[in-house]
């Protein structure tokens, strides 16, 4: 599957207006579970989450005092693959800034930062599967 996803951090504030924009102005869909504070949006094959600065920041370890700032996260279909992954990154020369572990909502991932600072997440999930177009799909309802 190897999907990447881009996660945005954004002050919380935010959450409603970027809804405002992307659900009802763009037609986008929600996807995913509703997490509080947090919004996930999927047109086509583009996945986007929105999530607040402060949990991105906790989560990820990664310096992240820029307003919106990235960090990208590649999806992968086994927990072998993240280690992997993982692993490689870091033989290749990235930094770990929190690393593998278990974390909510089943998710098992580690966050690193590349050479140029770049953040990562190394992520599987039980509940994300590729889709037909070649997407993420999740084993969950999606919500509009």
């Amino acid at each position: 599957m190897d999907q990447a996803l881009h996660m945005l951090m954004v002050p919380a504030g935010d959450i409603a207006a970027l809804r405002k924009f992307y659900v009802d102005d763009l037609g986008w869909h929600t996807w995913g579970p509703d997490m509080p504070g947090s919004l996930m949006l999927r047109a086509g094959t583009v996945v986007i989450v929105f999530v607040p600065r402060d949990y991105l920041a906790a989560e990820s370890g990664i310096d992240l005092s820029a307003t919106p700032r990235a960090v990208n996260a590649i999806f992968v279909e086994t927990k072998a693959d993240v280690d992997a992954q993982f692993a490689g990154a870091i033989a290749a020369g990235a930094t770990i800034t929190s690393p593998i572990r278990d974390r909510d909502g089943g998710l098992y991932s580690g966050y690193f930062a590349d050479p140029d600072g770049n953040g990562w997440e190394i992520v599987w999930s039980p509940a994300m599967r590729p889709g037909a177009d070649g997407g993420l799909t999740l084993a969950l309802p999606q919500t509009d």
